[in-house]
């Protein structure tokens, strides 16, 4: 029997090849026709614009596979905007901004624009920031909005209501929200002022979600980072909650991903909360003495154990599956250890501190919501309009979890360095054990399997997607909260003696392109741009850093008033 070739295109995503059978006679055995070029149309000889159109429902891993495959469908990428956007959003770790009004020709130029200003920091003159001055170090950071913090005590201050002296000012915290501009992003800036009770322990933010969320009298409260009102989305003005007030430590601090809260409660615990109805979703993640933790994504948090110099991986799920579970049976797979080739050391005299270092990136890129703002304006105090979409942001997906490793006492002071791993590393991972759980296949997986679901991941299994900086001996000195965004981070301490400070990207397309070209700079697979401080700066000791998606911030803090006496920043 002979077939006959066909190409449907019924399915405007994908061309379909299929073979069908045709009869065979004794004419066609004994007299065989020539081959005839067939006068069907193949893919490479479609409408150039049909071509384009099949190409824009791929995502960008087909686009460049298509462009790879011949010359004709390379020329029809080079030729096409649309393409060529998708493919430089992808390069540079970015998502399109769908609802900005900006068309595409302007995007890609924007883009490019603003990842060449990414990779000429070094280049680049920052700006003073004086309205920071007398404020506290940066307290959150989403997006492209930083808030800060002043205690205020009034003496014989009262507050005004409708021009007529009302009742007496009571203590208060005053926050600064400060949105930083971004010309290359249509980002304009803004700043307003919110007043909180003094006492207000600790603070996160979803720029993304209009979302504040602040901790005062163990009970989480929740309003929009817009007004301070309640957040229309939340059931409840506020849940209780056990915080653990003996570990007042910045790296305990709540976070936020999506619907999620989690924060480090009493015995060090960590428990989740859903901030949107109140529930509790996990009493705790483990019973082991964290030294910090961070989301993963939405259904696993990430946590580092010092004692065992590892990172560990934990399903959020797990505690609703088990409950489902009978007794007695076996659990497949409940917490992901990942090992780390660390030097042995004498525990004895020496400590060693793994620190997961917060990622500001938000879960969700989803824009502010008009209707929680004050008659459409962007703030209670300015009346400014509300910000203008921005035509493309940081891919939620594409995040660099960046892990502290230091040891000390070393020379008076500390070792340290610092590991790079995307998040999808983890993830992957956790997904390849889960199945080979399940599937009782262990033999081969690589994974080690322990008692009580908990799955060990060789170093050798995942120290490939890792990246590491050179060691450094620095003095003890206070440690930057935010310095981490999307795939880029920001090292602490600077370089004091040259006045420099680093800033690496790990960008998802420049990954392999990067490596033997940056290798000499001590960072594989990434990329290294010493940034140097203004020469104007007379003491460059005691700079901190904090990254956000279109600025790097640079301030020193007053020892003696604990806040901010200096600041600068480089914005694109």
């Amino acid at each position: 029997m002979a077939y006959t070739t066909m190409v449907s295109l019924d399915s405007p995503s994908h061309s379909t090849i299929s073979f069908l059978p045709s009869p065979v006679t004794s004419s066609t055995v004994a007299r065989p026709r020539p081959v005839q070029q067939s006068s069907r149309p193949t893919f490479a000889v479609l409408p150039e614009e049909l071509v384009v159109k099949i190409l824009e429902l791929c995502d960008f891993k087909g686009v460049l596979a298509c462009q790879l495959t011949c010359r004709a469908l390379r020329n029809v990428v080079a030729g096409s905007t649309s393409l060529r956007y998708k493919l430089a959003l992808s390069e540079h770790g970015m998502c399109d901004g769908t609802l900005s009004d900006i068309n595409t020709a302007e995007k890609l130029e924007l883009l490019t624009a603003h990842a060449d200003a990414w990779q000429s920091l070094d280049s680049a003159y920052p700006e003073k920031v004086d309205i920071l001055v007398g404020w506290s170090a940066p307290l959150a950071v989403s997006c492209n909005v930083m808030v800060f913090f002043r205690d205020r005590l009034p003496e014989n201050q009262t507050r005004k209501r409708d021009g007529n002296t009302g009742a007496a000012l009571e203590p208060h915290l005053d926050l600064l929200v400060l949105r930083v501009p971004s010309t290359l992003r249509r980002v304009e800036a803004a700043h307003w002022m919110l007043t909180l009770p003094l006492n207000v322990k600790e603070i996160c933010i979803d720029e993304s979600q209009d979302l504040l969320i602040y901790l005062w009298n163990r009970t989480f409260y929740t309003c929009t980072l817009s007004t301070g009102k309640v957040h229309p989305l939340a059931e409840h003005e506020g849940f209780f909650c056990m915080w653990n007030q003996s570990r007042h430590d910045d790296v305990f601090i709540p976070c936020v991903y999506g619907d999620f809260i989690a924060v480090a409660t009493v015995v060090y615990f960590i428990s989740v909360w859903n901030w949107k109805t109140g529930q509790q979703v996990s009493e705790q993640v483990s019973d082991v003495h964290f030294s910090s933790f961070d989301f993963l994504d939405e259904h696993h948090i990430l946590y580092a154990d010092s004692s065992e110099d590892s990172i560990c991986v934990y399903d959020l799920r797990d505690d609703q599956q088990q409950q489902q579970l009978q007794k007695g049976k076996e659990k497949d797979m409940g917490l992901l250890r990942f090992q780390l080739a660390l030097p042995p050391i004498n525990r004895a005299t020496t400590s060693r501190y793994i620190q997961l270092r917060r990622n500001a990136l938000p879960a969700t890129r989803n824009p502010p919501r008009p209707s929680a703002l004050p008659d459409g304006k962007n703030s209670p105090s300015d009346g400014a309009p509300a910000p203008a979409p921005a035509p493309f942001h940081a891919d939620p997906h594409e995040r660099l979890i960046v892990a502290r490793v230091v040891t000390s006492p070393v020379e008076g002071g500390e070792e340290q360095f610092e590991l790079y791993i995307p998040a999808r590393a983890f993830l992957e991972h956790f997904s390849a054990a889960a199945a080979t759980a399940a599937v009782r296949n262990r033999d081969d997986s690589g994974y080690k399997y322990e008692e009580g679901g908990v799955v060990v991941v060789p170093w050798t299994a995942w120290r490939n997607a890792v990246r590491a900086t050179p060691p450094r001996k620095v003095p003890y000195v206070v440690q930057a909260r935010k310095v981490v965004y999307g795939m880029r981070a920001v090292s602490h301490p600077p370089d004091w003696d040259k006045g420099i400070l680093h800033v690496d990207s790990y960008l998802p397309r420049t990954r392999g392109r990067e490596e033997a070209r940056e290798a000499e700079a001590g960072v594989r697979g990434g990329r290294r741009q010493a940034i140097r401080l203004p020469p104007g700066v007379q003491d460059k000791k005691d700079f901190l850093s904090v990254l956000c998606e279109d600025a790097l911030l640079c301030y020193k803090i007053d020892p003696l008033s604990d806040m901010i006496s200096s600041a600068f920043w480089y914005t694109f």
